[in-house]
């Protein structure tokens, strides 16, 4: 928690745990916070174009603006009051095919979108949702 002090009084601020995930178009009605996510990976691929020509050994190379940034994740749903409809809203991220906002306790916020299929995983306490996001351009209508 970080702590502010003045001659007034004493702020704590909470600090974010797990990940948030809302639907930028609604954001108060669809935030969910998922305390158990692991396994985060991000990946940087920057596009390249390689071109071979004859009478050189190596190609050269051409760089493009875009740099594709993704993210996996493993999202861990216990058993318990809110399980089913925890499971469901992912499903419904998956189906509704929009943009939404993450953010983590690692200063990570971006837009992002579904890149591929989700994986789920029943276990004996819960169960283990598989995310695969992709980092994408979003304007925020005002």
């Amino acid at each position: 928690m970080a702590e502010s002090a003045s001659s007034i009084f004493a702020v704590t601020a909470p600090a974010l745990t797990g990940v948030w995930i809302f639907d930028p178009t609604n954001p108060d009605g669809t935030d969910r916070n998922f305390i158990h996510a692991e396994g985060r990976t991000e990946t940087l691929d920057v596009k390249a174009t390689e071109v071979e020509l004859v009478g050189r050994v190596n190609p050269l190379v051409e760089y493009g603006r875009a740099t594709l940034v993704g993210l996996r994740l493993t999202v861990f749903i216990p058993f318990g009051a809110d399980h089913d409809g925890a499971v469901e809203y992912w499903r419904t991220v998956a189906t509704n095919r929009r943009t939404i906002c993450y953010r983590d306790n690692r200063k990570r916020l971006a837009f992002v979108a579904l890149r591929s299929a989700l994986s789920l995983v029943d276990g004996r306490v819960g169960t283990a949702i598989g995310v695969d996001l992709r980092r994408v351009d979003y304007v925020e209508a005002v």
